[in-house]
């Protein structure tokens, strides 16, 4: 794999269920490609790393920080480092949306075994509030 590439070269992931995703990464920034599938809620969770992410396709309520809004294509994130945000897909259809992290997530490279606490957050969130 060279420099330049697809997406096609990326395997994708179900990071939890309804959430597919793409990881690409250089040294000091990654980027990602997710989609949403089936009703999707992601609970409040936070990450040292800073996000900028851009909807492509579909629909989300988010919240970052205090701040809640309907987003759709074209919408522009932008959520600084440990700042609680949240998402839930709305309507029927998937959602695709792109994701850059400063520094890299080393928990969303393929094959990393140490320890996730975003997905961790979610995970309990997610226990606790099943519906």
């Amino acid at each position: 794999m060279g420099q330049i590439t697809t997406w096609d070269e990326f395997p994708t992931v179900e990071y939890v269920p309804g959430v597919f995703r793409q990881t690409v990464s250089g040294e000091k920034a990654m980027m990602t490609r997710i989609v949403y599938k089936g009703g999707v809620v992601i609970p409040d969770h936070s990450h040292p790393a800073e996000q900028l992410m851009l909807v492509e396709q579909g629909r989300l309520w988010a919240k970052v920080g205090k701040e809640e809004a309907e987003v759709g294509p074209g919408s522009l994130l932008i959520i600084p480092s440990d700042w609680v945000h949240a998402f839930r897909q709305l309507g029927d259809g998937d959602v695709v949306f792109y994701e850059c992290f400063a520094p890299i997530r080393l928990e969303y490279l393929v094959g990393f075994k140490g320890p996730d606490r975003s997905l961790a957050m979610m995970q309990e969130a997610l226990a606790a509030d099943p519906g």
